[in-house]
């Protein structure tokens, strides 16, 4: 019996493996198609397509999407430490229902929040934000619960005997939040600022409402583009924007051990 547990275990770990990782493989197949119409034949392969992808049709777009990406991932960490600081750390009156209420846009579609933001902007005169400005404040608004929900975490799980010990031997509370507190908790912060990243970067349904003729984001630009054509320069702008995530995950993972925090451990 436990054997066929097993291998009913290995079984299902492999399809599961297969339906992620086969849609990437075709992609990446298609983007390396010789041909202008997306063909996979073994053998011959080309990467011109990727040459395609310095023009201003895609660059653009893609630097908008990474700056706006940074600027969310920042800003999320800092007002989500802040925030777990008070509710998880300092435990607040009231912290549940704040945390409930900082948590709330989870419940919330995109579409339904993005609809809400562009009739908010427009009813306070407020349109000219729509653009740069009102997507920043819009994946802050989708991205902030994750980093808060990160954040919190880690400082929930924080040992306050070694508060005590530093408070003890003399150290003022900002020493013991800088050194103390700060560097246990970094891997949490560190994942909340990942999951910002990713999910305002890659973000579709509220960025739809907000982008403007010359401030369009990747995402929006693919979605586009993908009304008129399906080329192997489609499938080179999602395998360059897969890697580009991947490049950042890997270094959020270097500088704050974020692991750790996912996996329950200690790096």
């Amino acid at each position: 019996m436990n054997r066929i547990i097993s291998s009913l275990f290995w079984v299902s770990l492999v399809c599961i493996m297969a339906f992620i990782t086969l849609p990437l493989l075709v992609v990446m197949a298609a983007s390396l198609s010789p041909t202008a119409q997306v063909t996979l034949i073994p053998g011959e392969w080309t990467t011109r397509w990727y040459g395609d992808l310095i023009a201003s049709r895609w660059l653009d777009p893609f630097m908008l999407s990474a700056q706006i990406a940074v600027l969310v991932a920042v800003i999320s960490g800092v007002l989500g430490l802040l925030a777990a600081y008070v509710v998880a750390f300092e435990k607040c009156p009231g912290h549940a229902t704040i945390m409930s209420f900082l948590l709330s846009p989870l419940a919330v579609p995109q579409i339904v929040k993005g609809v809400a933001i562009v009739l908010f902007l427009s009813s306070a005169g407020l349109y000219r934000w729509v653009g740069t400005p009102g997507l920043i404040a819009a994946h802050i608004i989708l991205t902030l619960p994750f980093a808060v929900r990160m954040i919190a975490t880690a400082m929930f799980n924080f040992d306050k005997n070694l508060d005590r010990a530093g408070q003890s031997l003399g150290a003022t509370k900002a020493q013991r939040i800088r050194y103390l507190l700060l560097p246990i908790i970094k891997p949490g912060v560190f994942s909340g600022m990942t999951f910002a990243f990713i999910i305002s970067f890659n973000n579709i349904p509220l960025s739809v409402f907000l982008v403007r003729p010359g401030e369009t984001t990747l995402p929006i630009t693919v979605i586009n583009y993908l009304e008129y054509s399906l080329d192997p320069v489609l499938a080179a702008v999602n395998v360059a924007s897969l890697l580009f995530v991947l490049a950042v995950i890997f270094a959020f993972e270097k500088i704050g051990g974020f692991s750790a925090q996912i996996h329950g451990g200690s790096k």
